[in-house]
């Protein structure tokens, strides 16, 4: 979600194109002349079409399009990601930071957040003839260790109740 929303800046930019000090519109309503200046450049490329959001993610190769966009031409980051209709020019200049140290690699979509959790392996199941000795050993240690987890926690349950009825008492 946008900070501000797209009827404000398309106002801003009008009105900077048309005449009015960028400087002047930043201190009437708290935000960056530069940003401003922005916006009127992304207004006068696009006009009524400027702020829309992108449905569509981008990949790696269309990424690298926008970096060769701008090389090719000469342009700035600013007049770049005016033309492509990004939100911001950072965008662009993450893009170009990401493929100058780790090339196409960096330009590929990053998952964000916490890794999920592998699965655990599961062991196969064999009949009890076809176990060894010590296979079964092992199964019924867990099984008895399993067995005493549940009668604590049941027990636990138990003192938790009748606590409760005292209480209530």
């Amino acid at each position: 979600m946008s900070k501000y929303n797209r009827e404000l800046k398309c106002i801003l930019a009008r009105q900077c194109l048309s005449g009015v000090s960028s400087r002047l519109l930043a201190k009437q309503h708290s935000i960056s002349s530069s940003q401003i200046r922005y916006w009127a450049q992304v207004f006068a490329v696009h006009g009524t079409d400027s702020f829309t959001p992108t449905a569509h993610a981008l990949t790696a190769h269309t990424k690298l399009q926008a970096l060769n966009l701008m090389w090719t031409n000469g342009w700035s980051l600013t007049h770049t990601s005016a033309v492509l209709n990004l939100s911001t020019p950072g965008i662009l200049s993450v893009w170009l930071k990401r493929y100058r140290e780790q090339g196409i690699k960096g330009l590929e979509h990053q998952t964000i957040g916490r890794p999920s959790m592998k699965p655990q392996p599961q062991r196969p199941l064999k009949s009890d003839n076809e176990m060894t000795l010590e296979e079964l050993k092992e199964e019924l240690a867990y099984l008895r260790a399993e067995n005493a987890v549940l009668k604590k926690l049941e027990e636990l349950e138990q003192e938790k109740r009748h606590r409760q009825t005292k209480k209530k008492r």
